[in-house]
């Protein structure tokens, strides 16, 4: 009984002494954790709200557990348990399962062994796992039951967001396999699917594995087999649609090496056909590198489109260059051998840092017949020096350039040698060939590649013909590269832009920085430096030479500057001390200074020019403005100012319109259209002069030296049309100019009311066509005479021939003979006028003579000269016609005005007849003129007081001598005074007065000491 007792006590303390040995089991593990027994029994004890670990992040949590226990000669011994929900935490480190401070109750292992699955029957109805290892977390589920070192069974699902070993990355992994345990081994073999990988470049879609893997005891070594399937792979350029293989492998922590058979499909854009490609091979991970080597048979490869289309257009890059037909059908070409390849290569990978890829024999072969082969060496992509190479390739057919590529790398790791033989290539109108291309890469110094190009095709909107230039390329380590670092000359056969052709060209470019095109992280930069250069040839088929005093040309910015430009066209010059551009996708623009030239053979010479121009590969186009001057060496006109210039050169023809003004005072003078053809050498101009305004300040001199000293104070307008058209046969220009009512002062006179119209055979010559008409109002040398009309001719070399003149005049007529005026020198100009019918009453009547009455008809001549010292009469003469006249004075005197004996005299001799009369007068027009009067057969006339002593004088033959010395504008006044006394008083009243106040110290008002 008391046995029974005992046992029965115990048996009721059985809960608190099993809490303080599992408290103490763990205490002495030094495993902190929470429970509550639930039951326990012989052998069995359950578990519930289990928590092992750290409370806040525990390595262990089940809503039950139940344990079976064993009791030894040691003490109890866990020899099972079975579990419902756990959450289990766990990590792998360096090949290594952890479980927190759960490894503390696990059995003790020799020190240093590796990890071991327990000796423990389990039955898990579902246990969570966090396993944290170095490739990302993942997410597994367990479930099963069996002894976990042999015999388990179960499930394991296991899932990943993200995973990343050996340069590869796997996205949205989801596995579910079956787990087996054999002899301590685990076996996993089931699917596993994710939603994308990225390995060295290349990338997949909607992967799927089925897993047959056998892991170590340790779980640090693995072996089996993979089955892969994948969509819409892309590696290289290269889109493939399915992608499928096996593998087998073997491996631990450190490596894994396996044997694989990977086969693809390819749906191919361009066509219905599927593309299809295998490879075999090994490969080998290595911690983070991962090794491919095998051999690679692909049918049906396709680049993707957008890379075909993107390959297509690099040609464009060259648009406008002679290249551009070349490099634009190859990529054509390139493009449409890469949409159907059969690749044959046996190749290595290594991925990593750097990623190598080793192509020991390759052929790649299209559909277009383009063919390449790595016939012997090999290549490798990735290697710290770029590229490494040896052997010789082979490239060629399917419309792309024959080429020969043979390379040597003497020292492992150094500097390749190598030589390509492109052969020449040709296609759309445009051939290069090449000098055989050497070059040098790798090592420690930099990619040097040597040649010579000679390239025929379009330029500019033009063509060039064997364009041949040297090319030296060096590519430094820090990945800059330079295209001619000395100067280089360069030689072409013949150059043709729009109707521009150059033949046999050369010139010298030297760089304007280190070299003449450099290529750095910066970008592209570089330009030209050109010496003084004359290039020949054609423009719109009239001989060209243009001379350049040196140039200047940026390759990024793509500006350029001409200094001291000359260009010949034919007869044409035109000349610019700078012209300074920038080339545009269209062609080219900018500004020009210091232009001028000459058109053809027209005297009209440019300069001064300054404005801007474009061209657009087919039409050159210039605006601004510029000087215009006679060639002439004696100018027949001022310089003008031409503004708002428009030129324009298409093909073969100049078109320019522009406006000429006087550059003194701005004052509009003409509008201009010229056209010119060069293969001709033909053109004309057109200048219209819609009116010319002769003012104060803007006289005839303004525009010509010609009228300096002939005319003066002009008054009135000008208005007209030229034409002027040349060839190299010579310059016709015609014109046609009219005045209404031109007023001037000229040294023979003033002159009113000049009109007519002019028509020029020779403009530019100042020549007229015969019997041109002028009339005159008014000219008045000291004679008025009116109403004239002058037929006349202009003559080369600035002569006038006056074919007639006539001017109504007193009663007769006044006439010029036909005479040649020389206004070329300072030669004497002779003119012949005569007097004919001329009433001596109207004569006077023009002079207003109201007391003074004559009668009489003379003729005469009056010889004119006019030089430099102004105009005179020399040896004129008039003569009274047979029958005489008289003079008489009507005016009436007294013995107030003349005294007793004057009156007496006067009356006697106030009215006279006389049977002739002749005049003769000598002198200056402006000076002090000699007039010789005879009078013969004198009688008294009617109204006279007769006596007997002038009875008896007048039956004398008697014959009157007078001399009169006076201006010739004062001749008519001193004639008058003679019959009228109060016109000396009205003449020299205001002199008197003057000299009286000058002797009395008055001074004049300030009025009358104007000039």
């Amino acid at each position: 009984m008391l046995a029974l007792a005992a046992g029965g006590g115990l048996w009721l303390s059985r809960v608190p002494i099993a809490t303080r040995v599992i408290d103490d089991a763990l205490a002495k593990k030094q495993v902190p954790a929470r429970y509550r027994i639930a039951d326990l029994g012989l052998g069995r004890q359950r578990l519930t709200d289990v928590v092992i670990g750290d409370p806040a992040h525990p390595d262990l949590t089940a809503d039950w557990i139940e344990t079976q226990t064993d009791l030894t000669l040691s003490g109890p011994k866990l020899i099972g348990f079975r579990a419902g929900h756990v959450r289990l935490s766990a990590r792998l480190r360096d090949g290594r399962v952890s479980l927190g401070a759960i490894d503390r109750l696990l059995p003790p292992s020799s020190s240093g062994a590796p990890f071991s699955l327990p000796a423990l029957h389990a039955d898990i109805a579902d246990a969570a796992v966090a396993l944290d290892t170095p490739y990302g977390p993942v997410a597994l589920r367990v479930s099963g039951r069996g002894q976990l070192d042999d015999g388990f069974r179960g499930r394991i699902r296991a899932q990943a967001p993200s995973l990343a070993a050996g340069g590869c990355r796997v996205r949205a992994l989801d596995a579910d396999v079956a787990v087996r345990v054999t002899a301590t081994a685990p076996r996993l073999a089931g699917p596993a699917r994710a939603a994308a990988i990225a390995c060295a470049g290349t990338m997949a879609q909607r992967a799927t594995a089925r897993l047959d893997v056998g892991l170590s005891p340790a779980l640090d070594r693995w072996f089996g087999r993979i089955d892969l399937a994948a969509a819409n792979v892309a590696t290289g350029g290269v889109a493939l649609e399915q992608v499928h293989g096996t593998t087998r492998f073997r491996g631990d922590a450190d490596r894994t090496t396996g044997v694989a058979t990977v086969e693809a499909a390819q749906a191919l854009a361009a066509s219905a056909r599927s593309g299809a490609a295998s490879w075999t091979g090994q490969w080998r991970l290595d911690g983070a590198r991962a090794t491919l080597a095998g051999r690679l048979d692909a049918q049906h490869v396709a680049l993707a489109a957008p890379l075909r289309a993107r390959l297509a257009s690099v040609g464009t890059a060259a648009a406008g260059l002679p290249v551009a037909p070349l490099l634009e059908g190859a990529m054509r070409d390139a493009a449409r051998a890469v949409g159907d390849l059969h690749i044959d290569a046996d190749f290595a990978l290594s991925t990593g840092t750097p990623t190598l890829l080793t192509i020991e024999r390759a052929t790649v072969a299209a559909a277009s017949g383009a063919r390449a082969a790595l016939a012997a060496g090999s290549v490798t992509i990735g290697h710290p020096g770029g590229v490494q190479l040896a052997g010789r390739m082979t490239l060629g057919g399917g419309g792309l350039p024959g080429v020969a590529l043979r390379l040597d790398q003497p020292t492992p790791g150094g500097a390749i040698d190598g030589v390509v033989i492109v052969q020449p290539y040709a296609r759309d109108g445009a051939a290069l060939t090449l000098a055989p291309v050497q070059f040098t890469t790798g090592g420690a110094g930099p990619t040097r590649v040597m040649t010579e190009a000679t390239v025929s095709g379009p330029l500019a909107g033009g063509r060039v013909e064997r364009l041949h230039a040297p090319i030296a390329v060096d590519w430094d380590r820090r990945g800059r590269l330079s295209i001619n670092r000395a100067c280089t000359p360069v030689t072409f056969a013949r150059l043709t832009i729009s109707s521009l052709t150059l033949a046999d060209g050369a010139v010298r470019l030297c760089p304007r920085d280190a070299a003449l095109v450099e290529v750095a992280a910066r970008g592209v930069r570089g330009g030209a430096r050109l010496d003084p250069t004359r290039l020949a040839g054609t423009l719109g088929g009239s001989p060209f030479r243009l001379d350049a005093g040196g140039a200047t040309l940026g390759l990024a910015t793509r500006d350029f500057a001409l200094g001291d430009v000359t260009a010949l066209i034919g007869t044409t010059r035109i000349t610019a001390t700078r012209l300074a551009g920038r080339l545009t996708p269209g062609g080219a623009a900018g500004t020009f200074a210091g232009g001028g030239g000459q058109v053809g053979t027209v005297p009209l010479v440019m300069s001064a020019g300054e404005g801007a121009w474009t061209f657009d590969g087919r039409r050159l186009a210039l605006t601004g403005a510029l000087r215009v001057a006679d060639a002439a060496a004696s100018p027949r006109f001022q310089p003008m100012a031409a503004r708002d210039i428009a030129f324009a050169l298409v093909g073969n023809e100049i078109h320019a319109t522009g406006a000429l003004a006087e550059p003194t005072t701005g004052t509009p003078v003409a509008n201009v259209t010229i056209a010119h053809r060069l293969a001709s050498g033909a053109g004309e101009a057109r200048l219209t002069v819609p009116g010319i305004t002769f003012t104060k300040d803007f006289q005839p001199e303004l525009l010509t030296r010609l009228t300096f000293g002939v005319i003066a104070d002009v008054g009135g307008t000008m208005r007209g049309t030229g034409d002027i058209r040349w060839s190299p046969d010579g310059v016709v220009s015609t014109g046609t100019f009219s005045t209404a009512a031109m007023n001037l002062a000229a040294a023979f006179g003033p002159v009113t009311g000049l009109a007519g119209t002019i028509h020029f055979t020779d403009l530019l010559g100042l020549v007229s066509a015969p019997d041109q008409v002028a009339t005159v109002a008014s000219i008045n040398p000291g004679i008025p005479v009116t109403d004239g009309r002058i037929l006349y001719r202009l003559l080369p070399n600035l002569r006038v021939q006056v074919d007639s003149a006539r001017w109504p005049f007193a009663g007769g007529t006044l006439t010029l003979d036909p005479t040649v005026l020389d206004f070329d020198s300072d030669a004497a100009r002779r003119l012949t006028f005569r007097v004919e019918g001329m009433e001596a009453g109207k004569f006077l009547q023009q002079f207003d003579f109201k007391n003074l009455n004559a009668t009489g008809t003379f003729d005469g001549v009056l010889p004119m000269t006019f030089d430099a010292s102004g105009g005179r009469i020399e040896g004129g003469r008039l003569v009274a016609r047979a029958g005489g006249g008289s003079i008489a004075y009507l005016g009436e005197l007294t013995e107030k005005d003349l005294g007793f004996w004057g009156n007496l005299a006067f009356q006697s001799l106030r009215s006279l007849t006389y049977r002739s009369l002749d005049v003769q007068m000598d002198g200056p027009l402006g000076g002090e003129m000699v007039t010789g009067v005879r009078f013969t057969g004198i009688k008294q006339g009617k109204g006279a007081q007769s006596n007997f002593l002038l009875r008896r004088l007048t039956r004398l033959p008697i014959q009157f001598n007078i001399t009169i010395r006076a201006p010739f504008r004062g001749l008519i006044d001193s004639a008058a005074s003679f019959y009228d006394p109060q016109r000396l008083v009205k003449r020299n009243l205001q002199a008197l007065i003057d000299e009286q106040n000058r002797k009395t110290g008055v001074q004049p008002p300030a009025s009358e000491n104007k000039p």
